[in-house]
């Protein structure tokens, strides 16, 4: 279908008067075709052209205001609109797309983009789903699937302001993960209860997908014991035996480090963790919580200040809370069991919906940080067997009570959190980190910059995307269409994946990709059977 002409082209800006009657949205891609070559561009904007006088324009804005009928002599000629698009690939004769190294002339047609022309593209051969290419606001059946074992080293950031759609994206993806049945790990922290059976009635959890028997694995207050969780889903008259591990950890099993690596110790007070641990032994987080801080100073032979160990015990006790989940003698070690599974590729969902903020911090600290130095130690101990394991990917959602400057240290020292160190070095190791937020512009330059797939849904504050834009690819122009997004649309971008461009996108709405796998899962099981001999 024709859409346009041609009117200028200044380095990969492309300028196209608009047909008449032709319907162009900002984020749609158009393809000019200039000498057996096709040029695939990107609608970023558009600019009325008008060849009126300022006196024309008075006129007949004047006879308009009055509801007069308007007569304009060579309308089509004196006014007219254009499209402004950026060219994102150029695709050969042969049919392989690449980066555009020519333009095409003046003049040429301007058409709509085909599906094999779409397929050409590459948007589609990952293997983690996450939604459909967009046209403006309406979804082209073409799926956008990222590459997985290149994105999830290289990190994910997702931002969004509130309503946008973060939480059915991430579902989506933690969804796509586990379809992989054992390929990738992922580490969930849910602390709304939203992943597991969905945030209401009516919705969908990962527990409603058919191998989420075999591949979820879930940490949670609802059992008391490792086992299994029956779960019954009223919505498909059937239920789930999900594998699960009490929200239990025994403080015996903490070290230093746990705690130095959530990014709240100063120097002085983290030499005071470890002539505590030293002194103390494995009950030495009981022993800093019960002691006084004057026998504790004498413990310790006066080598800390007795304001040194009042502060401590109090950013101590903040971090393990009242002893629902950080428990004396119960014998219980979540963060073994998190990593056991995440070895074997499953996606593990940890609920702490009624978990402090503090104890939220630090099991999340906990967790990431043996995952990353059990993959660190693996790769330089045990390389081979390192090379087997599966790429993790952490998922954090509030990011910036991570990683903003402020959580690391404010004005003054910078200090380092399992986070941060994920950030920087995690790619090196297999270790990825999914982060989540409202606020990009309050989180680290490294973290924004090191995250090489970004989802950006809509973001309505210029501090928030400005950040992003100024630390991605192929954002330059698409400021007008991050302004103009709706819940569940997206722009991403993601060079691991191969793509050359950002990419609009229509998230899947989680209930619908949900089905859509189940009874995919349900017609491969009926094959199977057929195949088998068990169905005539």
């Amino acid at each position: 279908m024709k859409l346009g002409v041609v009117t200028w082209v200044e380095g990969t800006t492309v300028r196209f008067r608009i047909a008449e009657g032709a319907r162009v949205e900002r984020g749609m891609l158009v393809k000019v075709e200039d000498a057996g070559r096709r040029f695939v561009v990107k609608v970023v904007d558009f600019k009325p052209e008008s060849l009126l006088s300022a006196a024309e324009v008075a006129v007949i804005t004047s006879r308009a205001d009055k509801g007069e009928r308007v007569q304009l002599r060579d309308k089509d000629l004196r006014l007219y609109d254009t499209a402004i698009g950026v060219i994102v690939a150029q695709i050969d004769p042969d049919g392989e797309a690449h980066g555009p190294t020519s333009v095409p002339s003046i003049f040429s047609r301007v058409e709509s983009l085909d599906r094999d022309d779409l397929e050409k593209l590459n948007l589609h051969t990952g293997d983690i789903p996450i939604g459909y290419v967009r046209f403006g606001h309406e979804a082209v059946d073409v799926i956008v699937a990222l590459d997985g074992s290149r994105v999830i080293p290289h990190h994910v950031l997702v931002v969004g302001g509130t309503g946008a759609g973060k939480s059915n994206f991430g579902r989506v993806f933690a969804a796509s993960v586990l379809h992989n049945r054992g390929k990738y790990g992922l580490v969930v922290f849910d602390c709304e209860s939203e992943y597991l059976l969905g945030s209401k009635p009516g919705e969908m959890g990962l527990a409603h997908l058919p191998f989420s028997e075999e591949y979820l694995f879930l940490v949670t207050g609802r059992v008391s014991r490792p086992g299994r969780l029956r779960i019954e889903l009223p919505e498909l008259g059937e239920a789930r035996s999900i594998p699960a591990y009490p929200l239990k950890m025994d403080v015996s099993r903490l070290k230093p480090f746990d705690f130095i690596m959530t990014g709240e110790f100063s120097g002085p007070q983290e030499e005071l963790l470890w002539l505590a641990y030293k002194q103390f032994g494995e009950d030495w987080v009981y022993s800093l919580l019960m002691a006084d801080s004057r026998s504790i100073y004498a413990r310790l032979g006066r080598l800390s200040g007795v304001n040194t160990i009042n502060v401590t015990k109090r950013k101590v006790k903040y971090l393990v809370g009242d002893g629902d989940i950080f428990c004396r003698e119960c014998g219980y070690d979540l963060a073994s069991a998190v990593l056991s599974m995440v070895a074997k590729g499953r996606v593990v969902l940890i609920e702490t919906p009624f978990a402090t903020e503090g104890e939220e911090k630090l099991l999340a600290t906990i967790v990431a940080e043996r995952v990353f130095r059990s993959y660190e130690e693996m790769r330089k101990k045990l390389p081979e067997k390192w090379s087997q394991l599966p790429p993790v990917l952490i998922m954090v959602e509030e990011a910036h009570r991570y990683l903003s400057a402020q959580a690391l240290g404010g004005r003054g020292e910078v200090r380092e959190n399992i986070f941060s160190a994920i950030a920087k070095r995690g790619r090196k190791y297999k270790v990825g980190g999914l982060y989540i937020t409202q606020m990009p512009s309050e989180l680290i330059d490294a973290v924004v910059r090191q995250s090489l797939t970004k989802v950006i849904l809509s973001l309505p504050t210029r501090p928030d995307y400005s950040t992003v834009i100024n630390h991605s690819p192929y954002l330059d122009e698409a400021e007008s269409e991050i302004k103009t997004l709706d819940r569940g649309e997206a722009v991403v971008v993601s060079q691991p994946s191969g793509f050359r461009f950002a990419v609009s996108v229509k998230i899947f709405s989680y209930e619908e990709y949900c089905m859509r796998l189940i009874e995919q899962e349900r017609a491969e099981q009926v094959l199977q059977q057929q195949e088998a001999g068990g169905v005539d």
